[in-house]
């Protein structure tokens, strides 16, 4: 079986570290400027898409696993380009933007979960559950767009941590 290149692992393992730190950072601060929010969020998007993209080119047995992740990954580049070009106006918007991104994300978990059942994996389901719960979350950001303040960045803080987790999970165990 073939998988991701070393070059792709290595990137997950490091954009889930600093995917964990930021997340663990968005805790410890959760009164911080939109400014810098917006900031960590917009460059945060532009890493994660490179990596979609790279894990998109995958050889052998993963791409079936990757095929979503061209798409995924120049979403969230111009996501983050726009976030950067204009972060105090995308603020207004930044509830949505992380809902849309938590439910498109879910939904491409959820599939995965079945296509990695059908690999015969068994803890398929584990991922099942996490994408359950991130379209729940996606939704309430969704449908409460004014949410704003410690409460956003705190939810952002634990989406870094568990998007970080699952990150270095494909980094160290992709074959």
């Amino acid at each position: 079986m073939t998988g991701l290149g070393t070059g792709t692992k290595i990137l997950y393992i490091v954009l889930g570290i600093i995917s964990c730190i930021a997340g663990v950072w968005l805790f410890m601060y959760p009164g911080l400027t939109e400014g810098t929010l917006g900031l960590v969020m917009g460059c945060m998007m532009i890493g994660y898409g490179v990596a979609a993209i790279l894990s998109y080119f995958a050889e052998g047995d993963f791409k079936q696993f990757f095929r979503f992740n061209l798409i995924l990954g120049i979403v969230l580049i111009v996501f983050g380009i726009v976030l950067l070009m204009n972060i105090h106006g995308m603020m207004n918007f930044l509830g949505m933007l992380v809902g849309a991104f938590l439910v498109i994300d879910a939904a491409l978990r959820i599939w995965l979960s079945f296509s990695v059942k059908s690999a015969g994996i068994s803890s398929w389901w584990l991922m099942l559950v996490l994408g359950i719960l991130m379209a729940i979350v996606g939704c309430y950001f969704l449908f409460n767009p004014g949410m704003s303040g410690y409460l956003l960045t705190v939810l952002i803080g634990a989406m870094f941590i568990s998007q970080g987790a699952m990150d270095i999970s494909v980094g160290l165990f992709a074959m």
